[in-house]
């Protein structure tokens, strides 16, 4: 399977799907003896850094891949394995709050309420003169806003699914202004803008900000010892 084939065009989910394979890459090919560490930590970094700058991640652009010195490649990999796995959660967290801010909540009653109006809604369009396939594909639309609705919560594209759909409907029916299942729609719209005016407004989340790799210590400055002045402190 091409791991870039099915790409999310969300910056933020594209690198959560490629870092997953290359990690997973990255483990199966540490359960084989014969691999060698450096080089495939090595080839993790620089997949992961090349999917960082492509999509626009600024997070980990303090880090490079170097294998010169093993033990400071090894302390250089295990801050950028962390600094991933930091850059993942706080995606994780603004993506959530995206989601959300993309669904509504409905209590029972209003679930209920929408249910009954998309029923009205697939009356009128079996009553309708349009063409027997515009028909199943409306039918098939308002199936999923159904089971959208019995949801915890639902999202919004379904409803525009389901706009686009009555809309090209009404251009089809032949009679002027034969369109009896609009005011089912605005009834639902309706109940959708009163939930999410009834949900607490989330802020904007942050930034993903960018992460240091650690500074290495300085040794401390050498004082030479002047044998012409032996009563000069000698620090012990």
């Amino acid at each position: 399977m091409n791991p870039y084939e099915e790409l999310s065009e969300d910056d933020h989910v594209a690198f959560l799907q490629i870092e997953k394979e290359f990690r997973q890459q990255i483990e199966d090919m540490q359960e084989d003896r014969n691999s060698n560490w450096s080089y495939v930590t090595a080839d993790y970094m620089n997949k992961t850094l090349a999917a960082a700058t492509a999509l626009n991640i600024d997070a980990l652009t303090g880090f490079s891949v170097s294998t010169r010195n093993s033990d400071a490649h090894r302390e250089n990999f295990d801050d950028f394995l962390r600094a991933v796995d930091n850059v993942i959660v706080q995606m994780r967290i603004m993506n959530s709050r995206t989601r959300q801010a993309m669904t509504v909540g409905l209590t029972e009653a209003q679930k209920t309420k929408i249910h009954h109006f998309i029923e009205k809604i697939r009356a009128e369009v079996e009553e309708s003169n349009a063409s027997p396939d515009k028909r199943e594909k409306l039918f098939d639309i308002l199936n999923n806003l159904a089971k959208e609705v019995s949801k915890n919560r639902t999202r919004y594209e379904r409803f525009a699914d389901l706009a686009r759909s009555l809309a090209g409907l009404s251009g089809d029916v032949e009679r002027e202004g034969a369109r009896p299942w609009w005011p089912w729609f605005e009834k639902i719209m309706g109940l959708i803008n009163d939930a999410k005016e009834a949900e607490p407004q989330l802020p904007k989340p942050p930034e993903i900000k960018k992460i240091e790799p650690p500074r290495g210590k300085l040794p401390e400055p050498y004082e030479e010892y002047d044998s012409e002045n032996p009563d000069d402190e000698i620090p012990f």
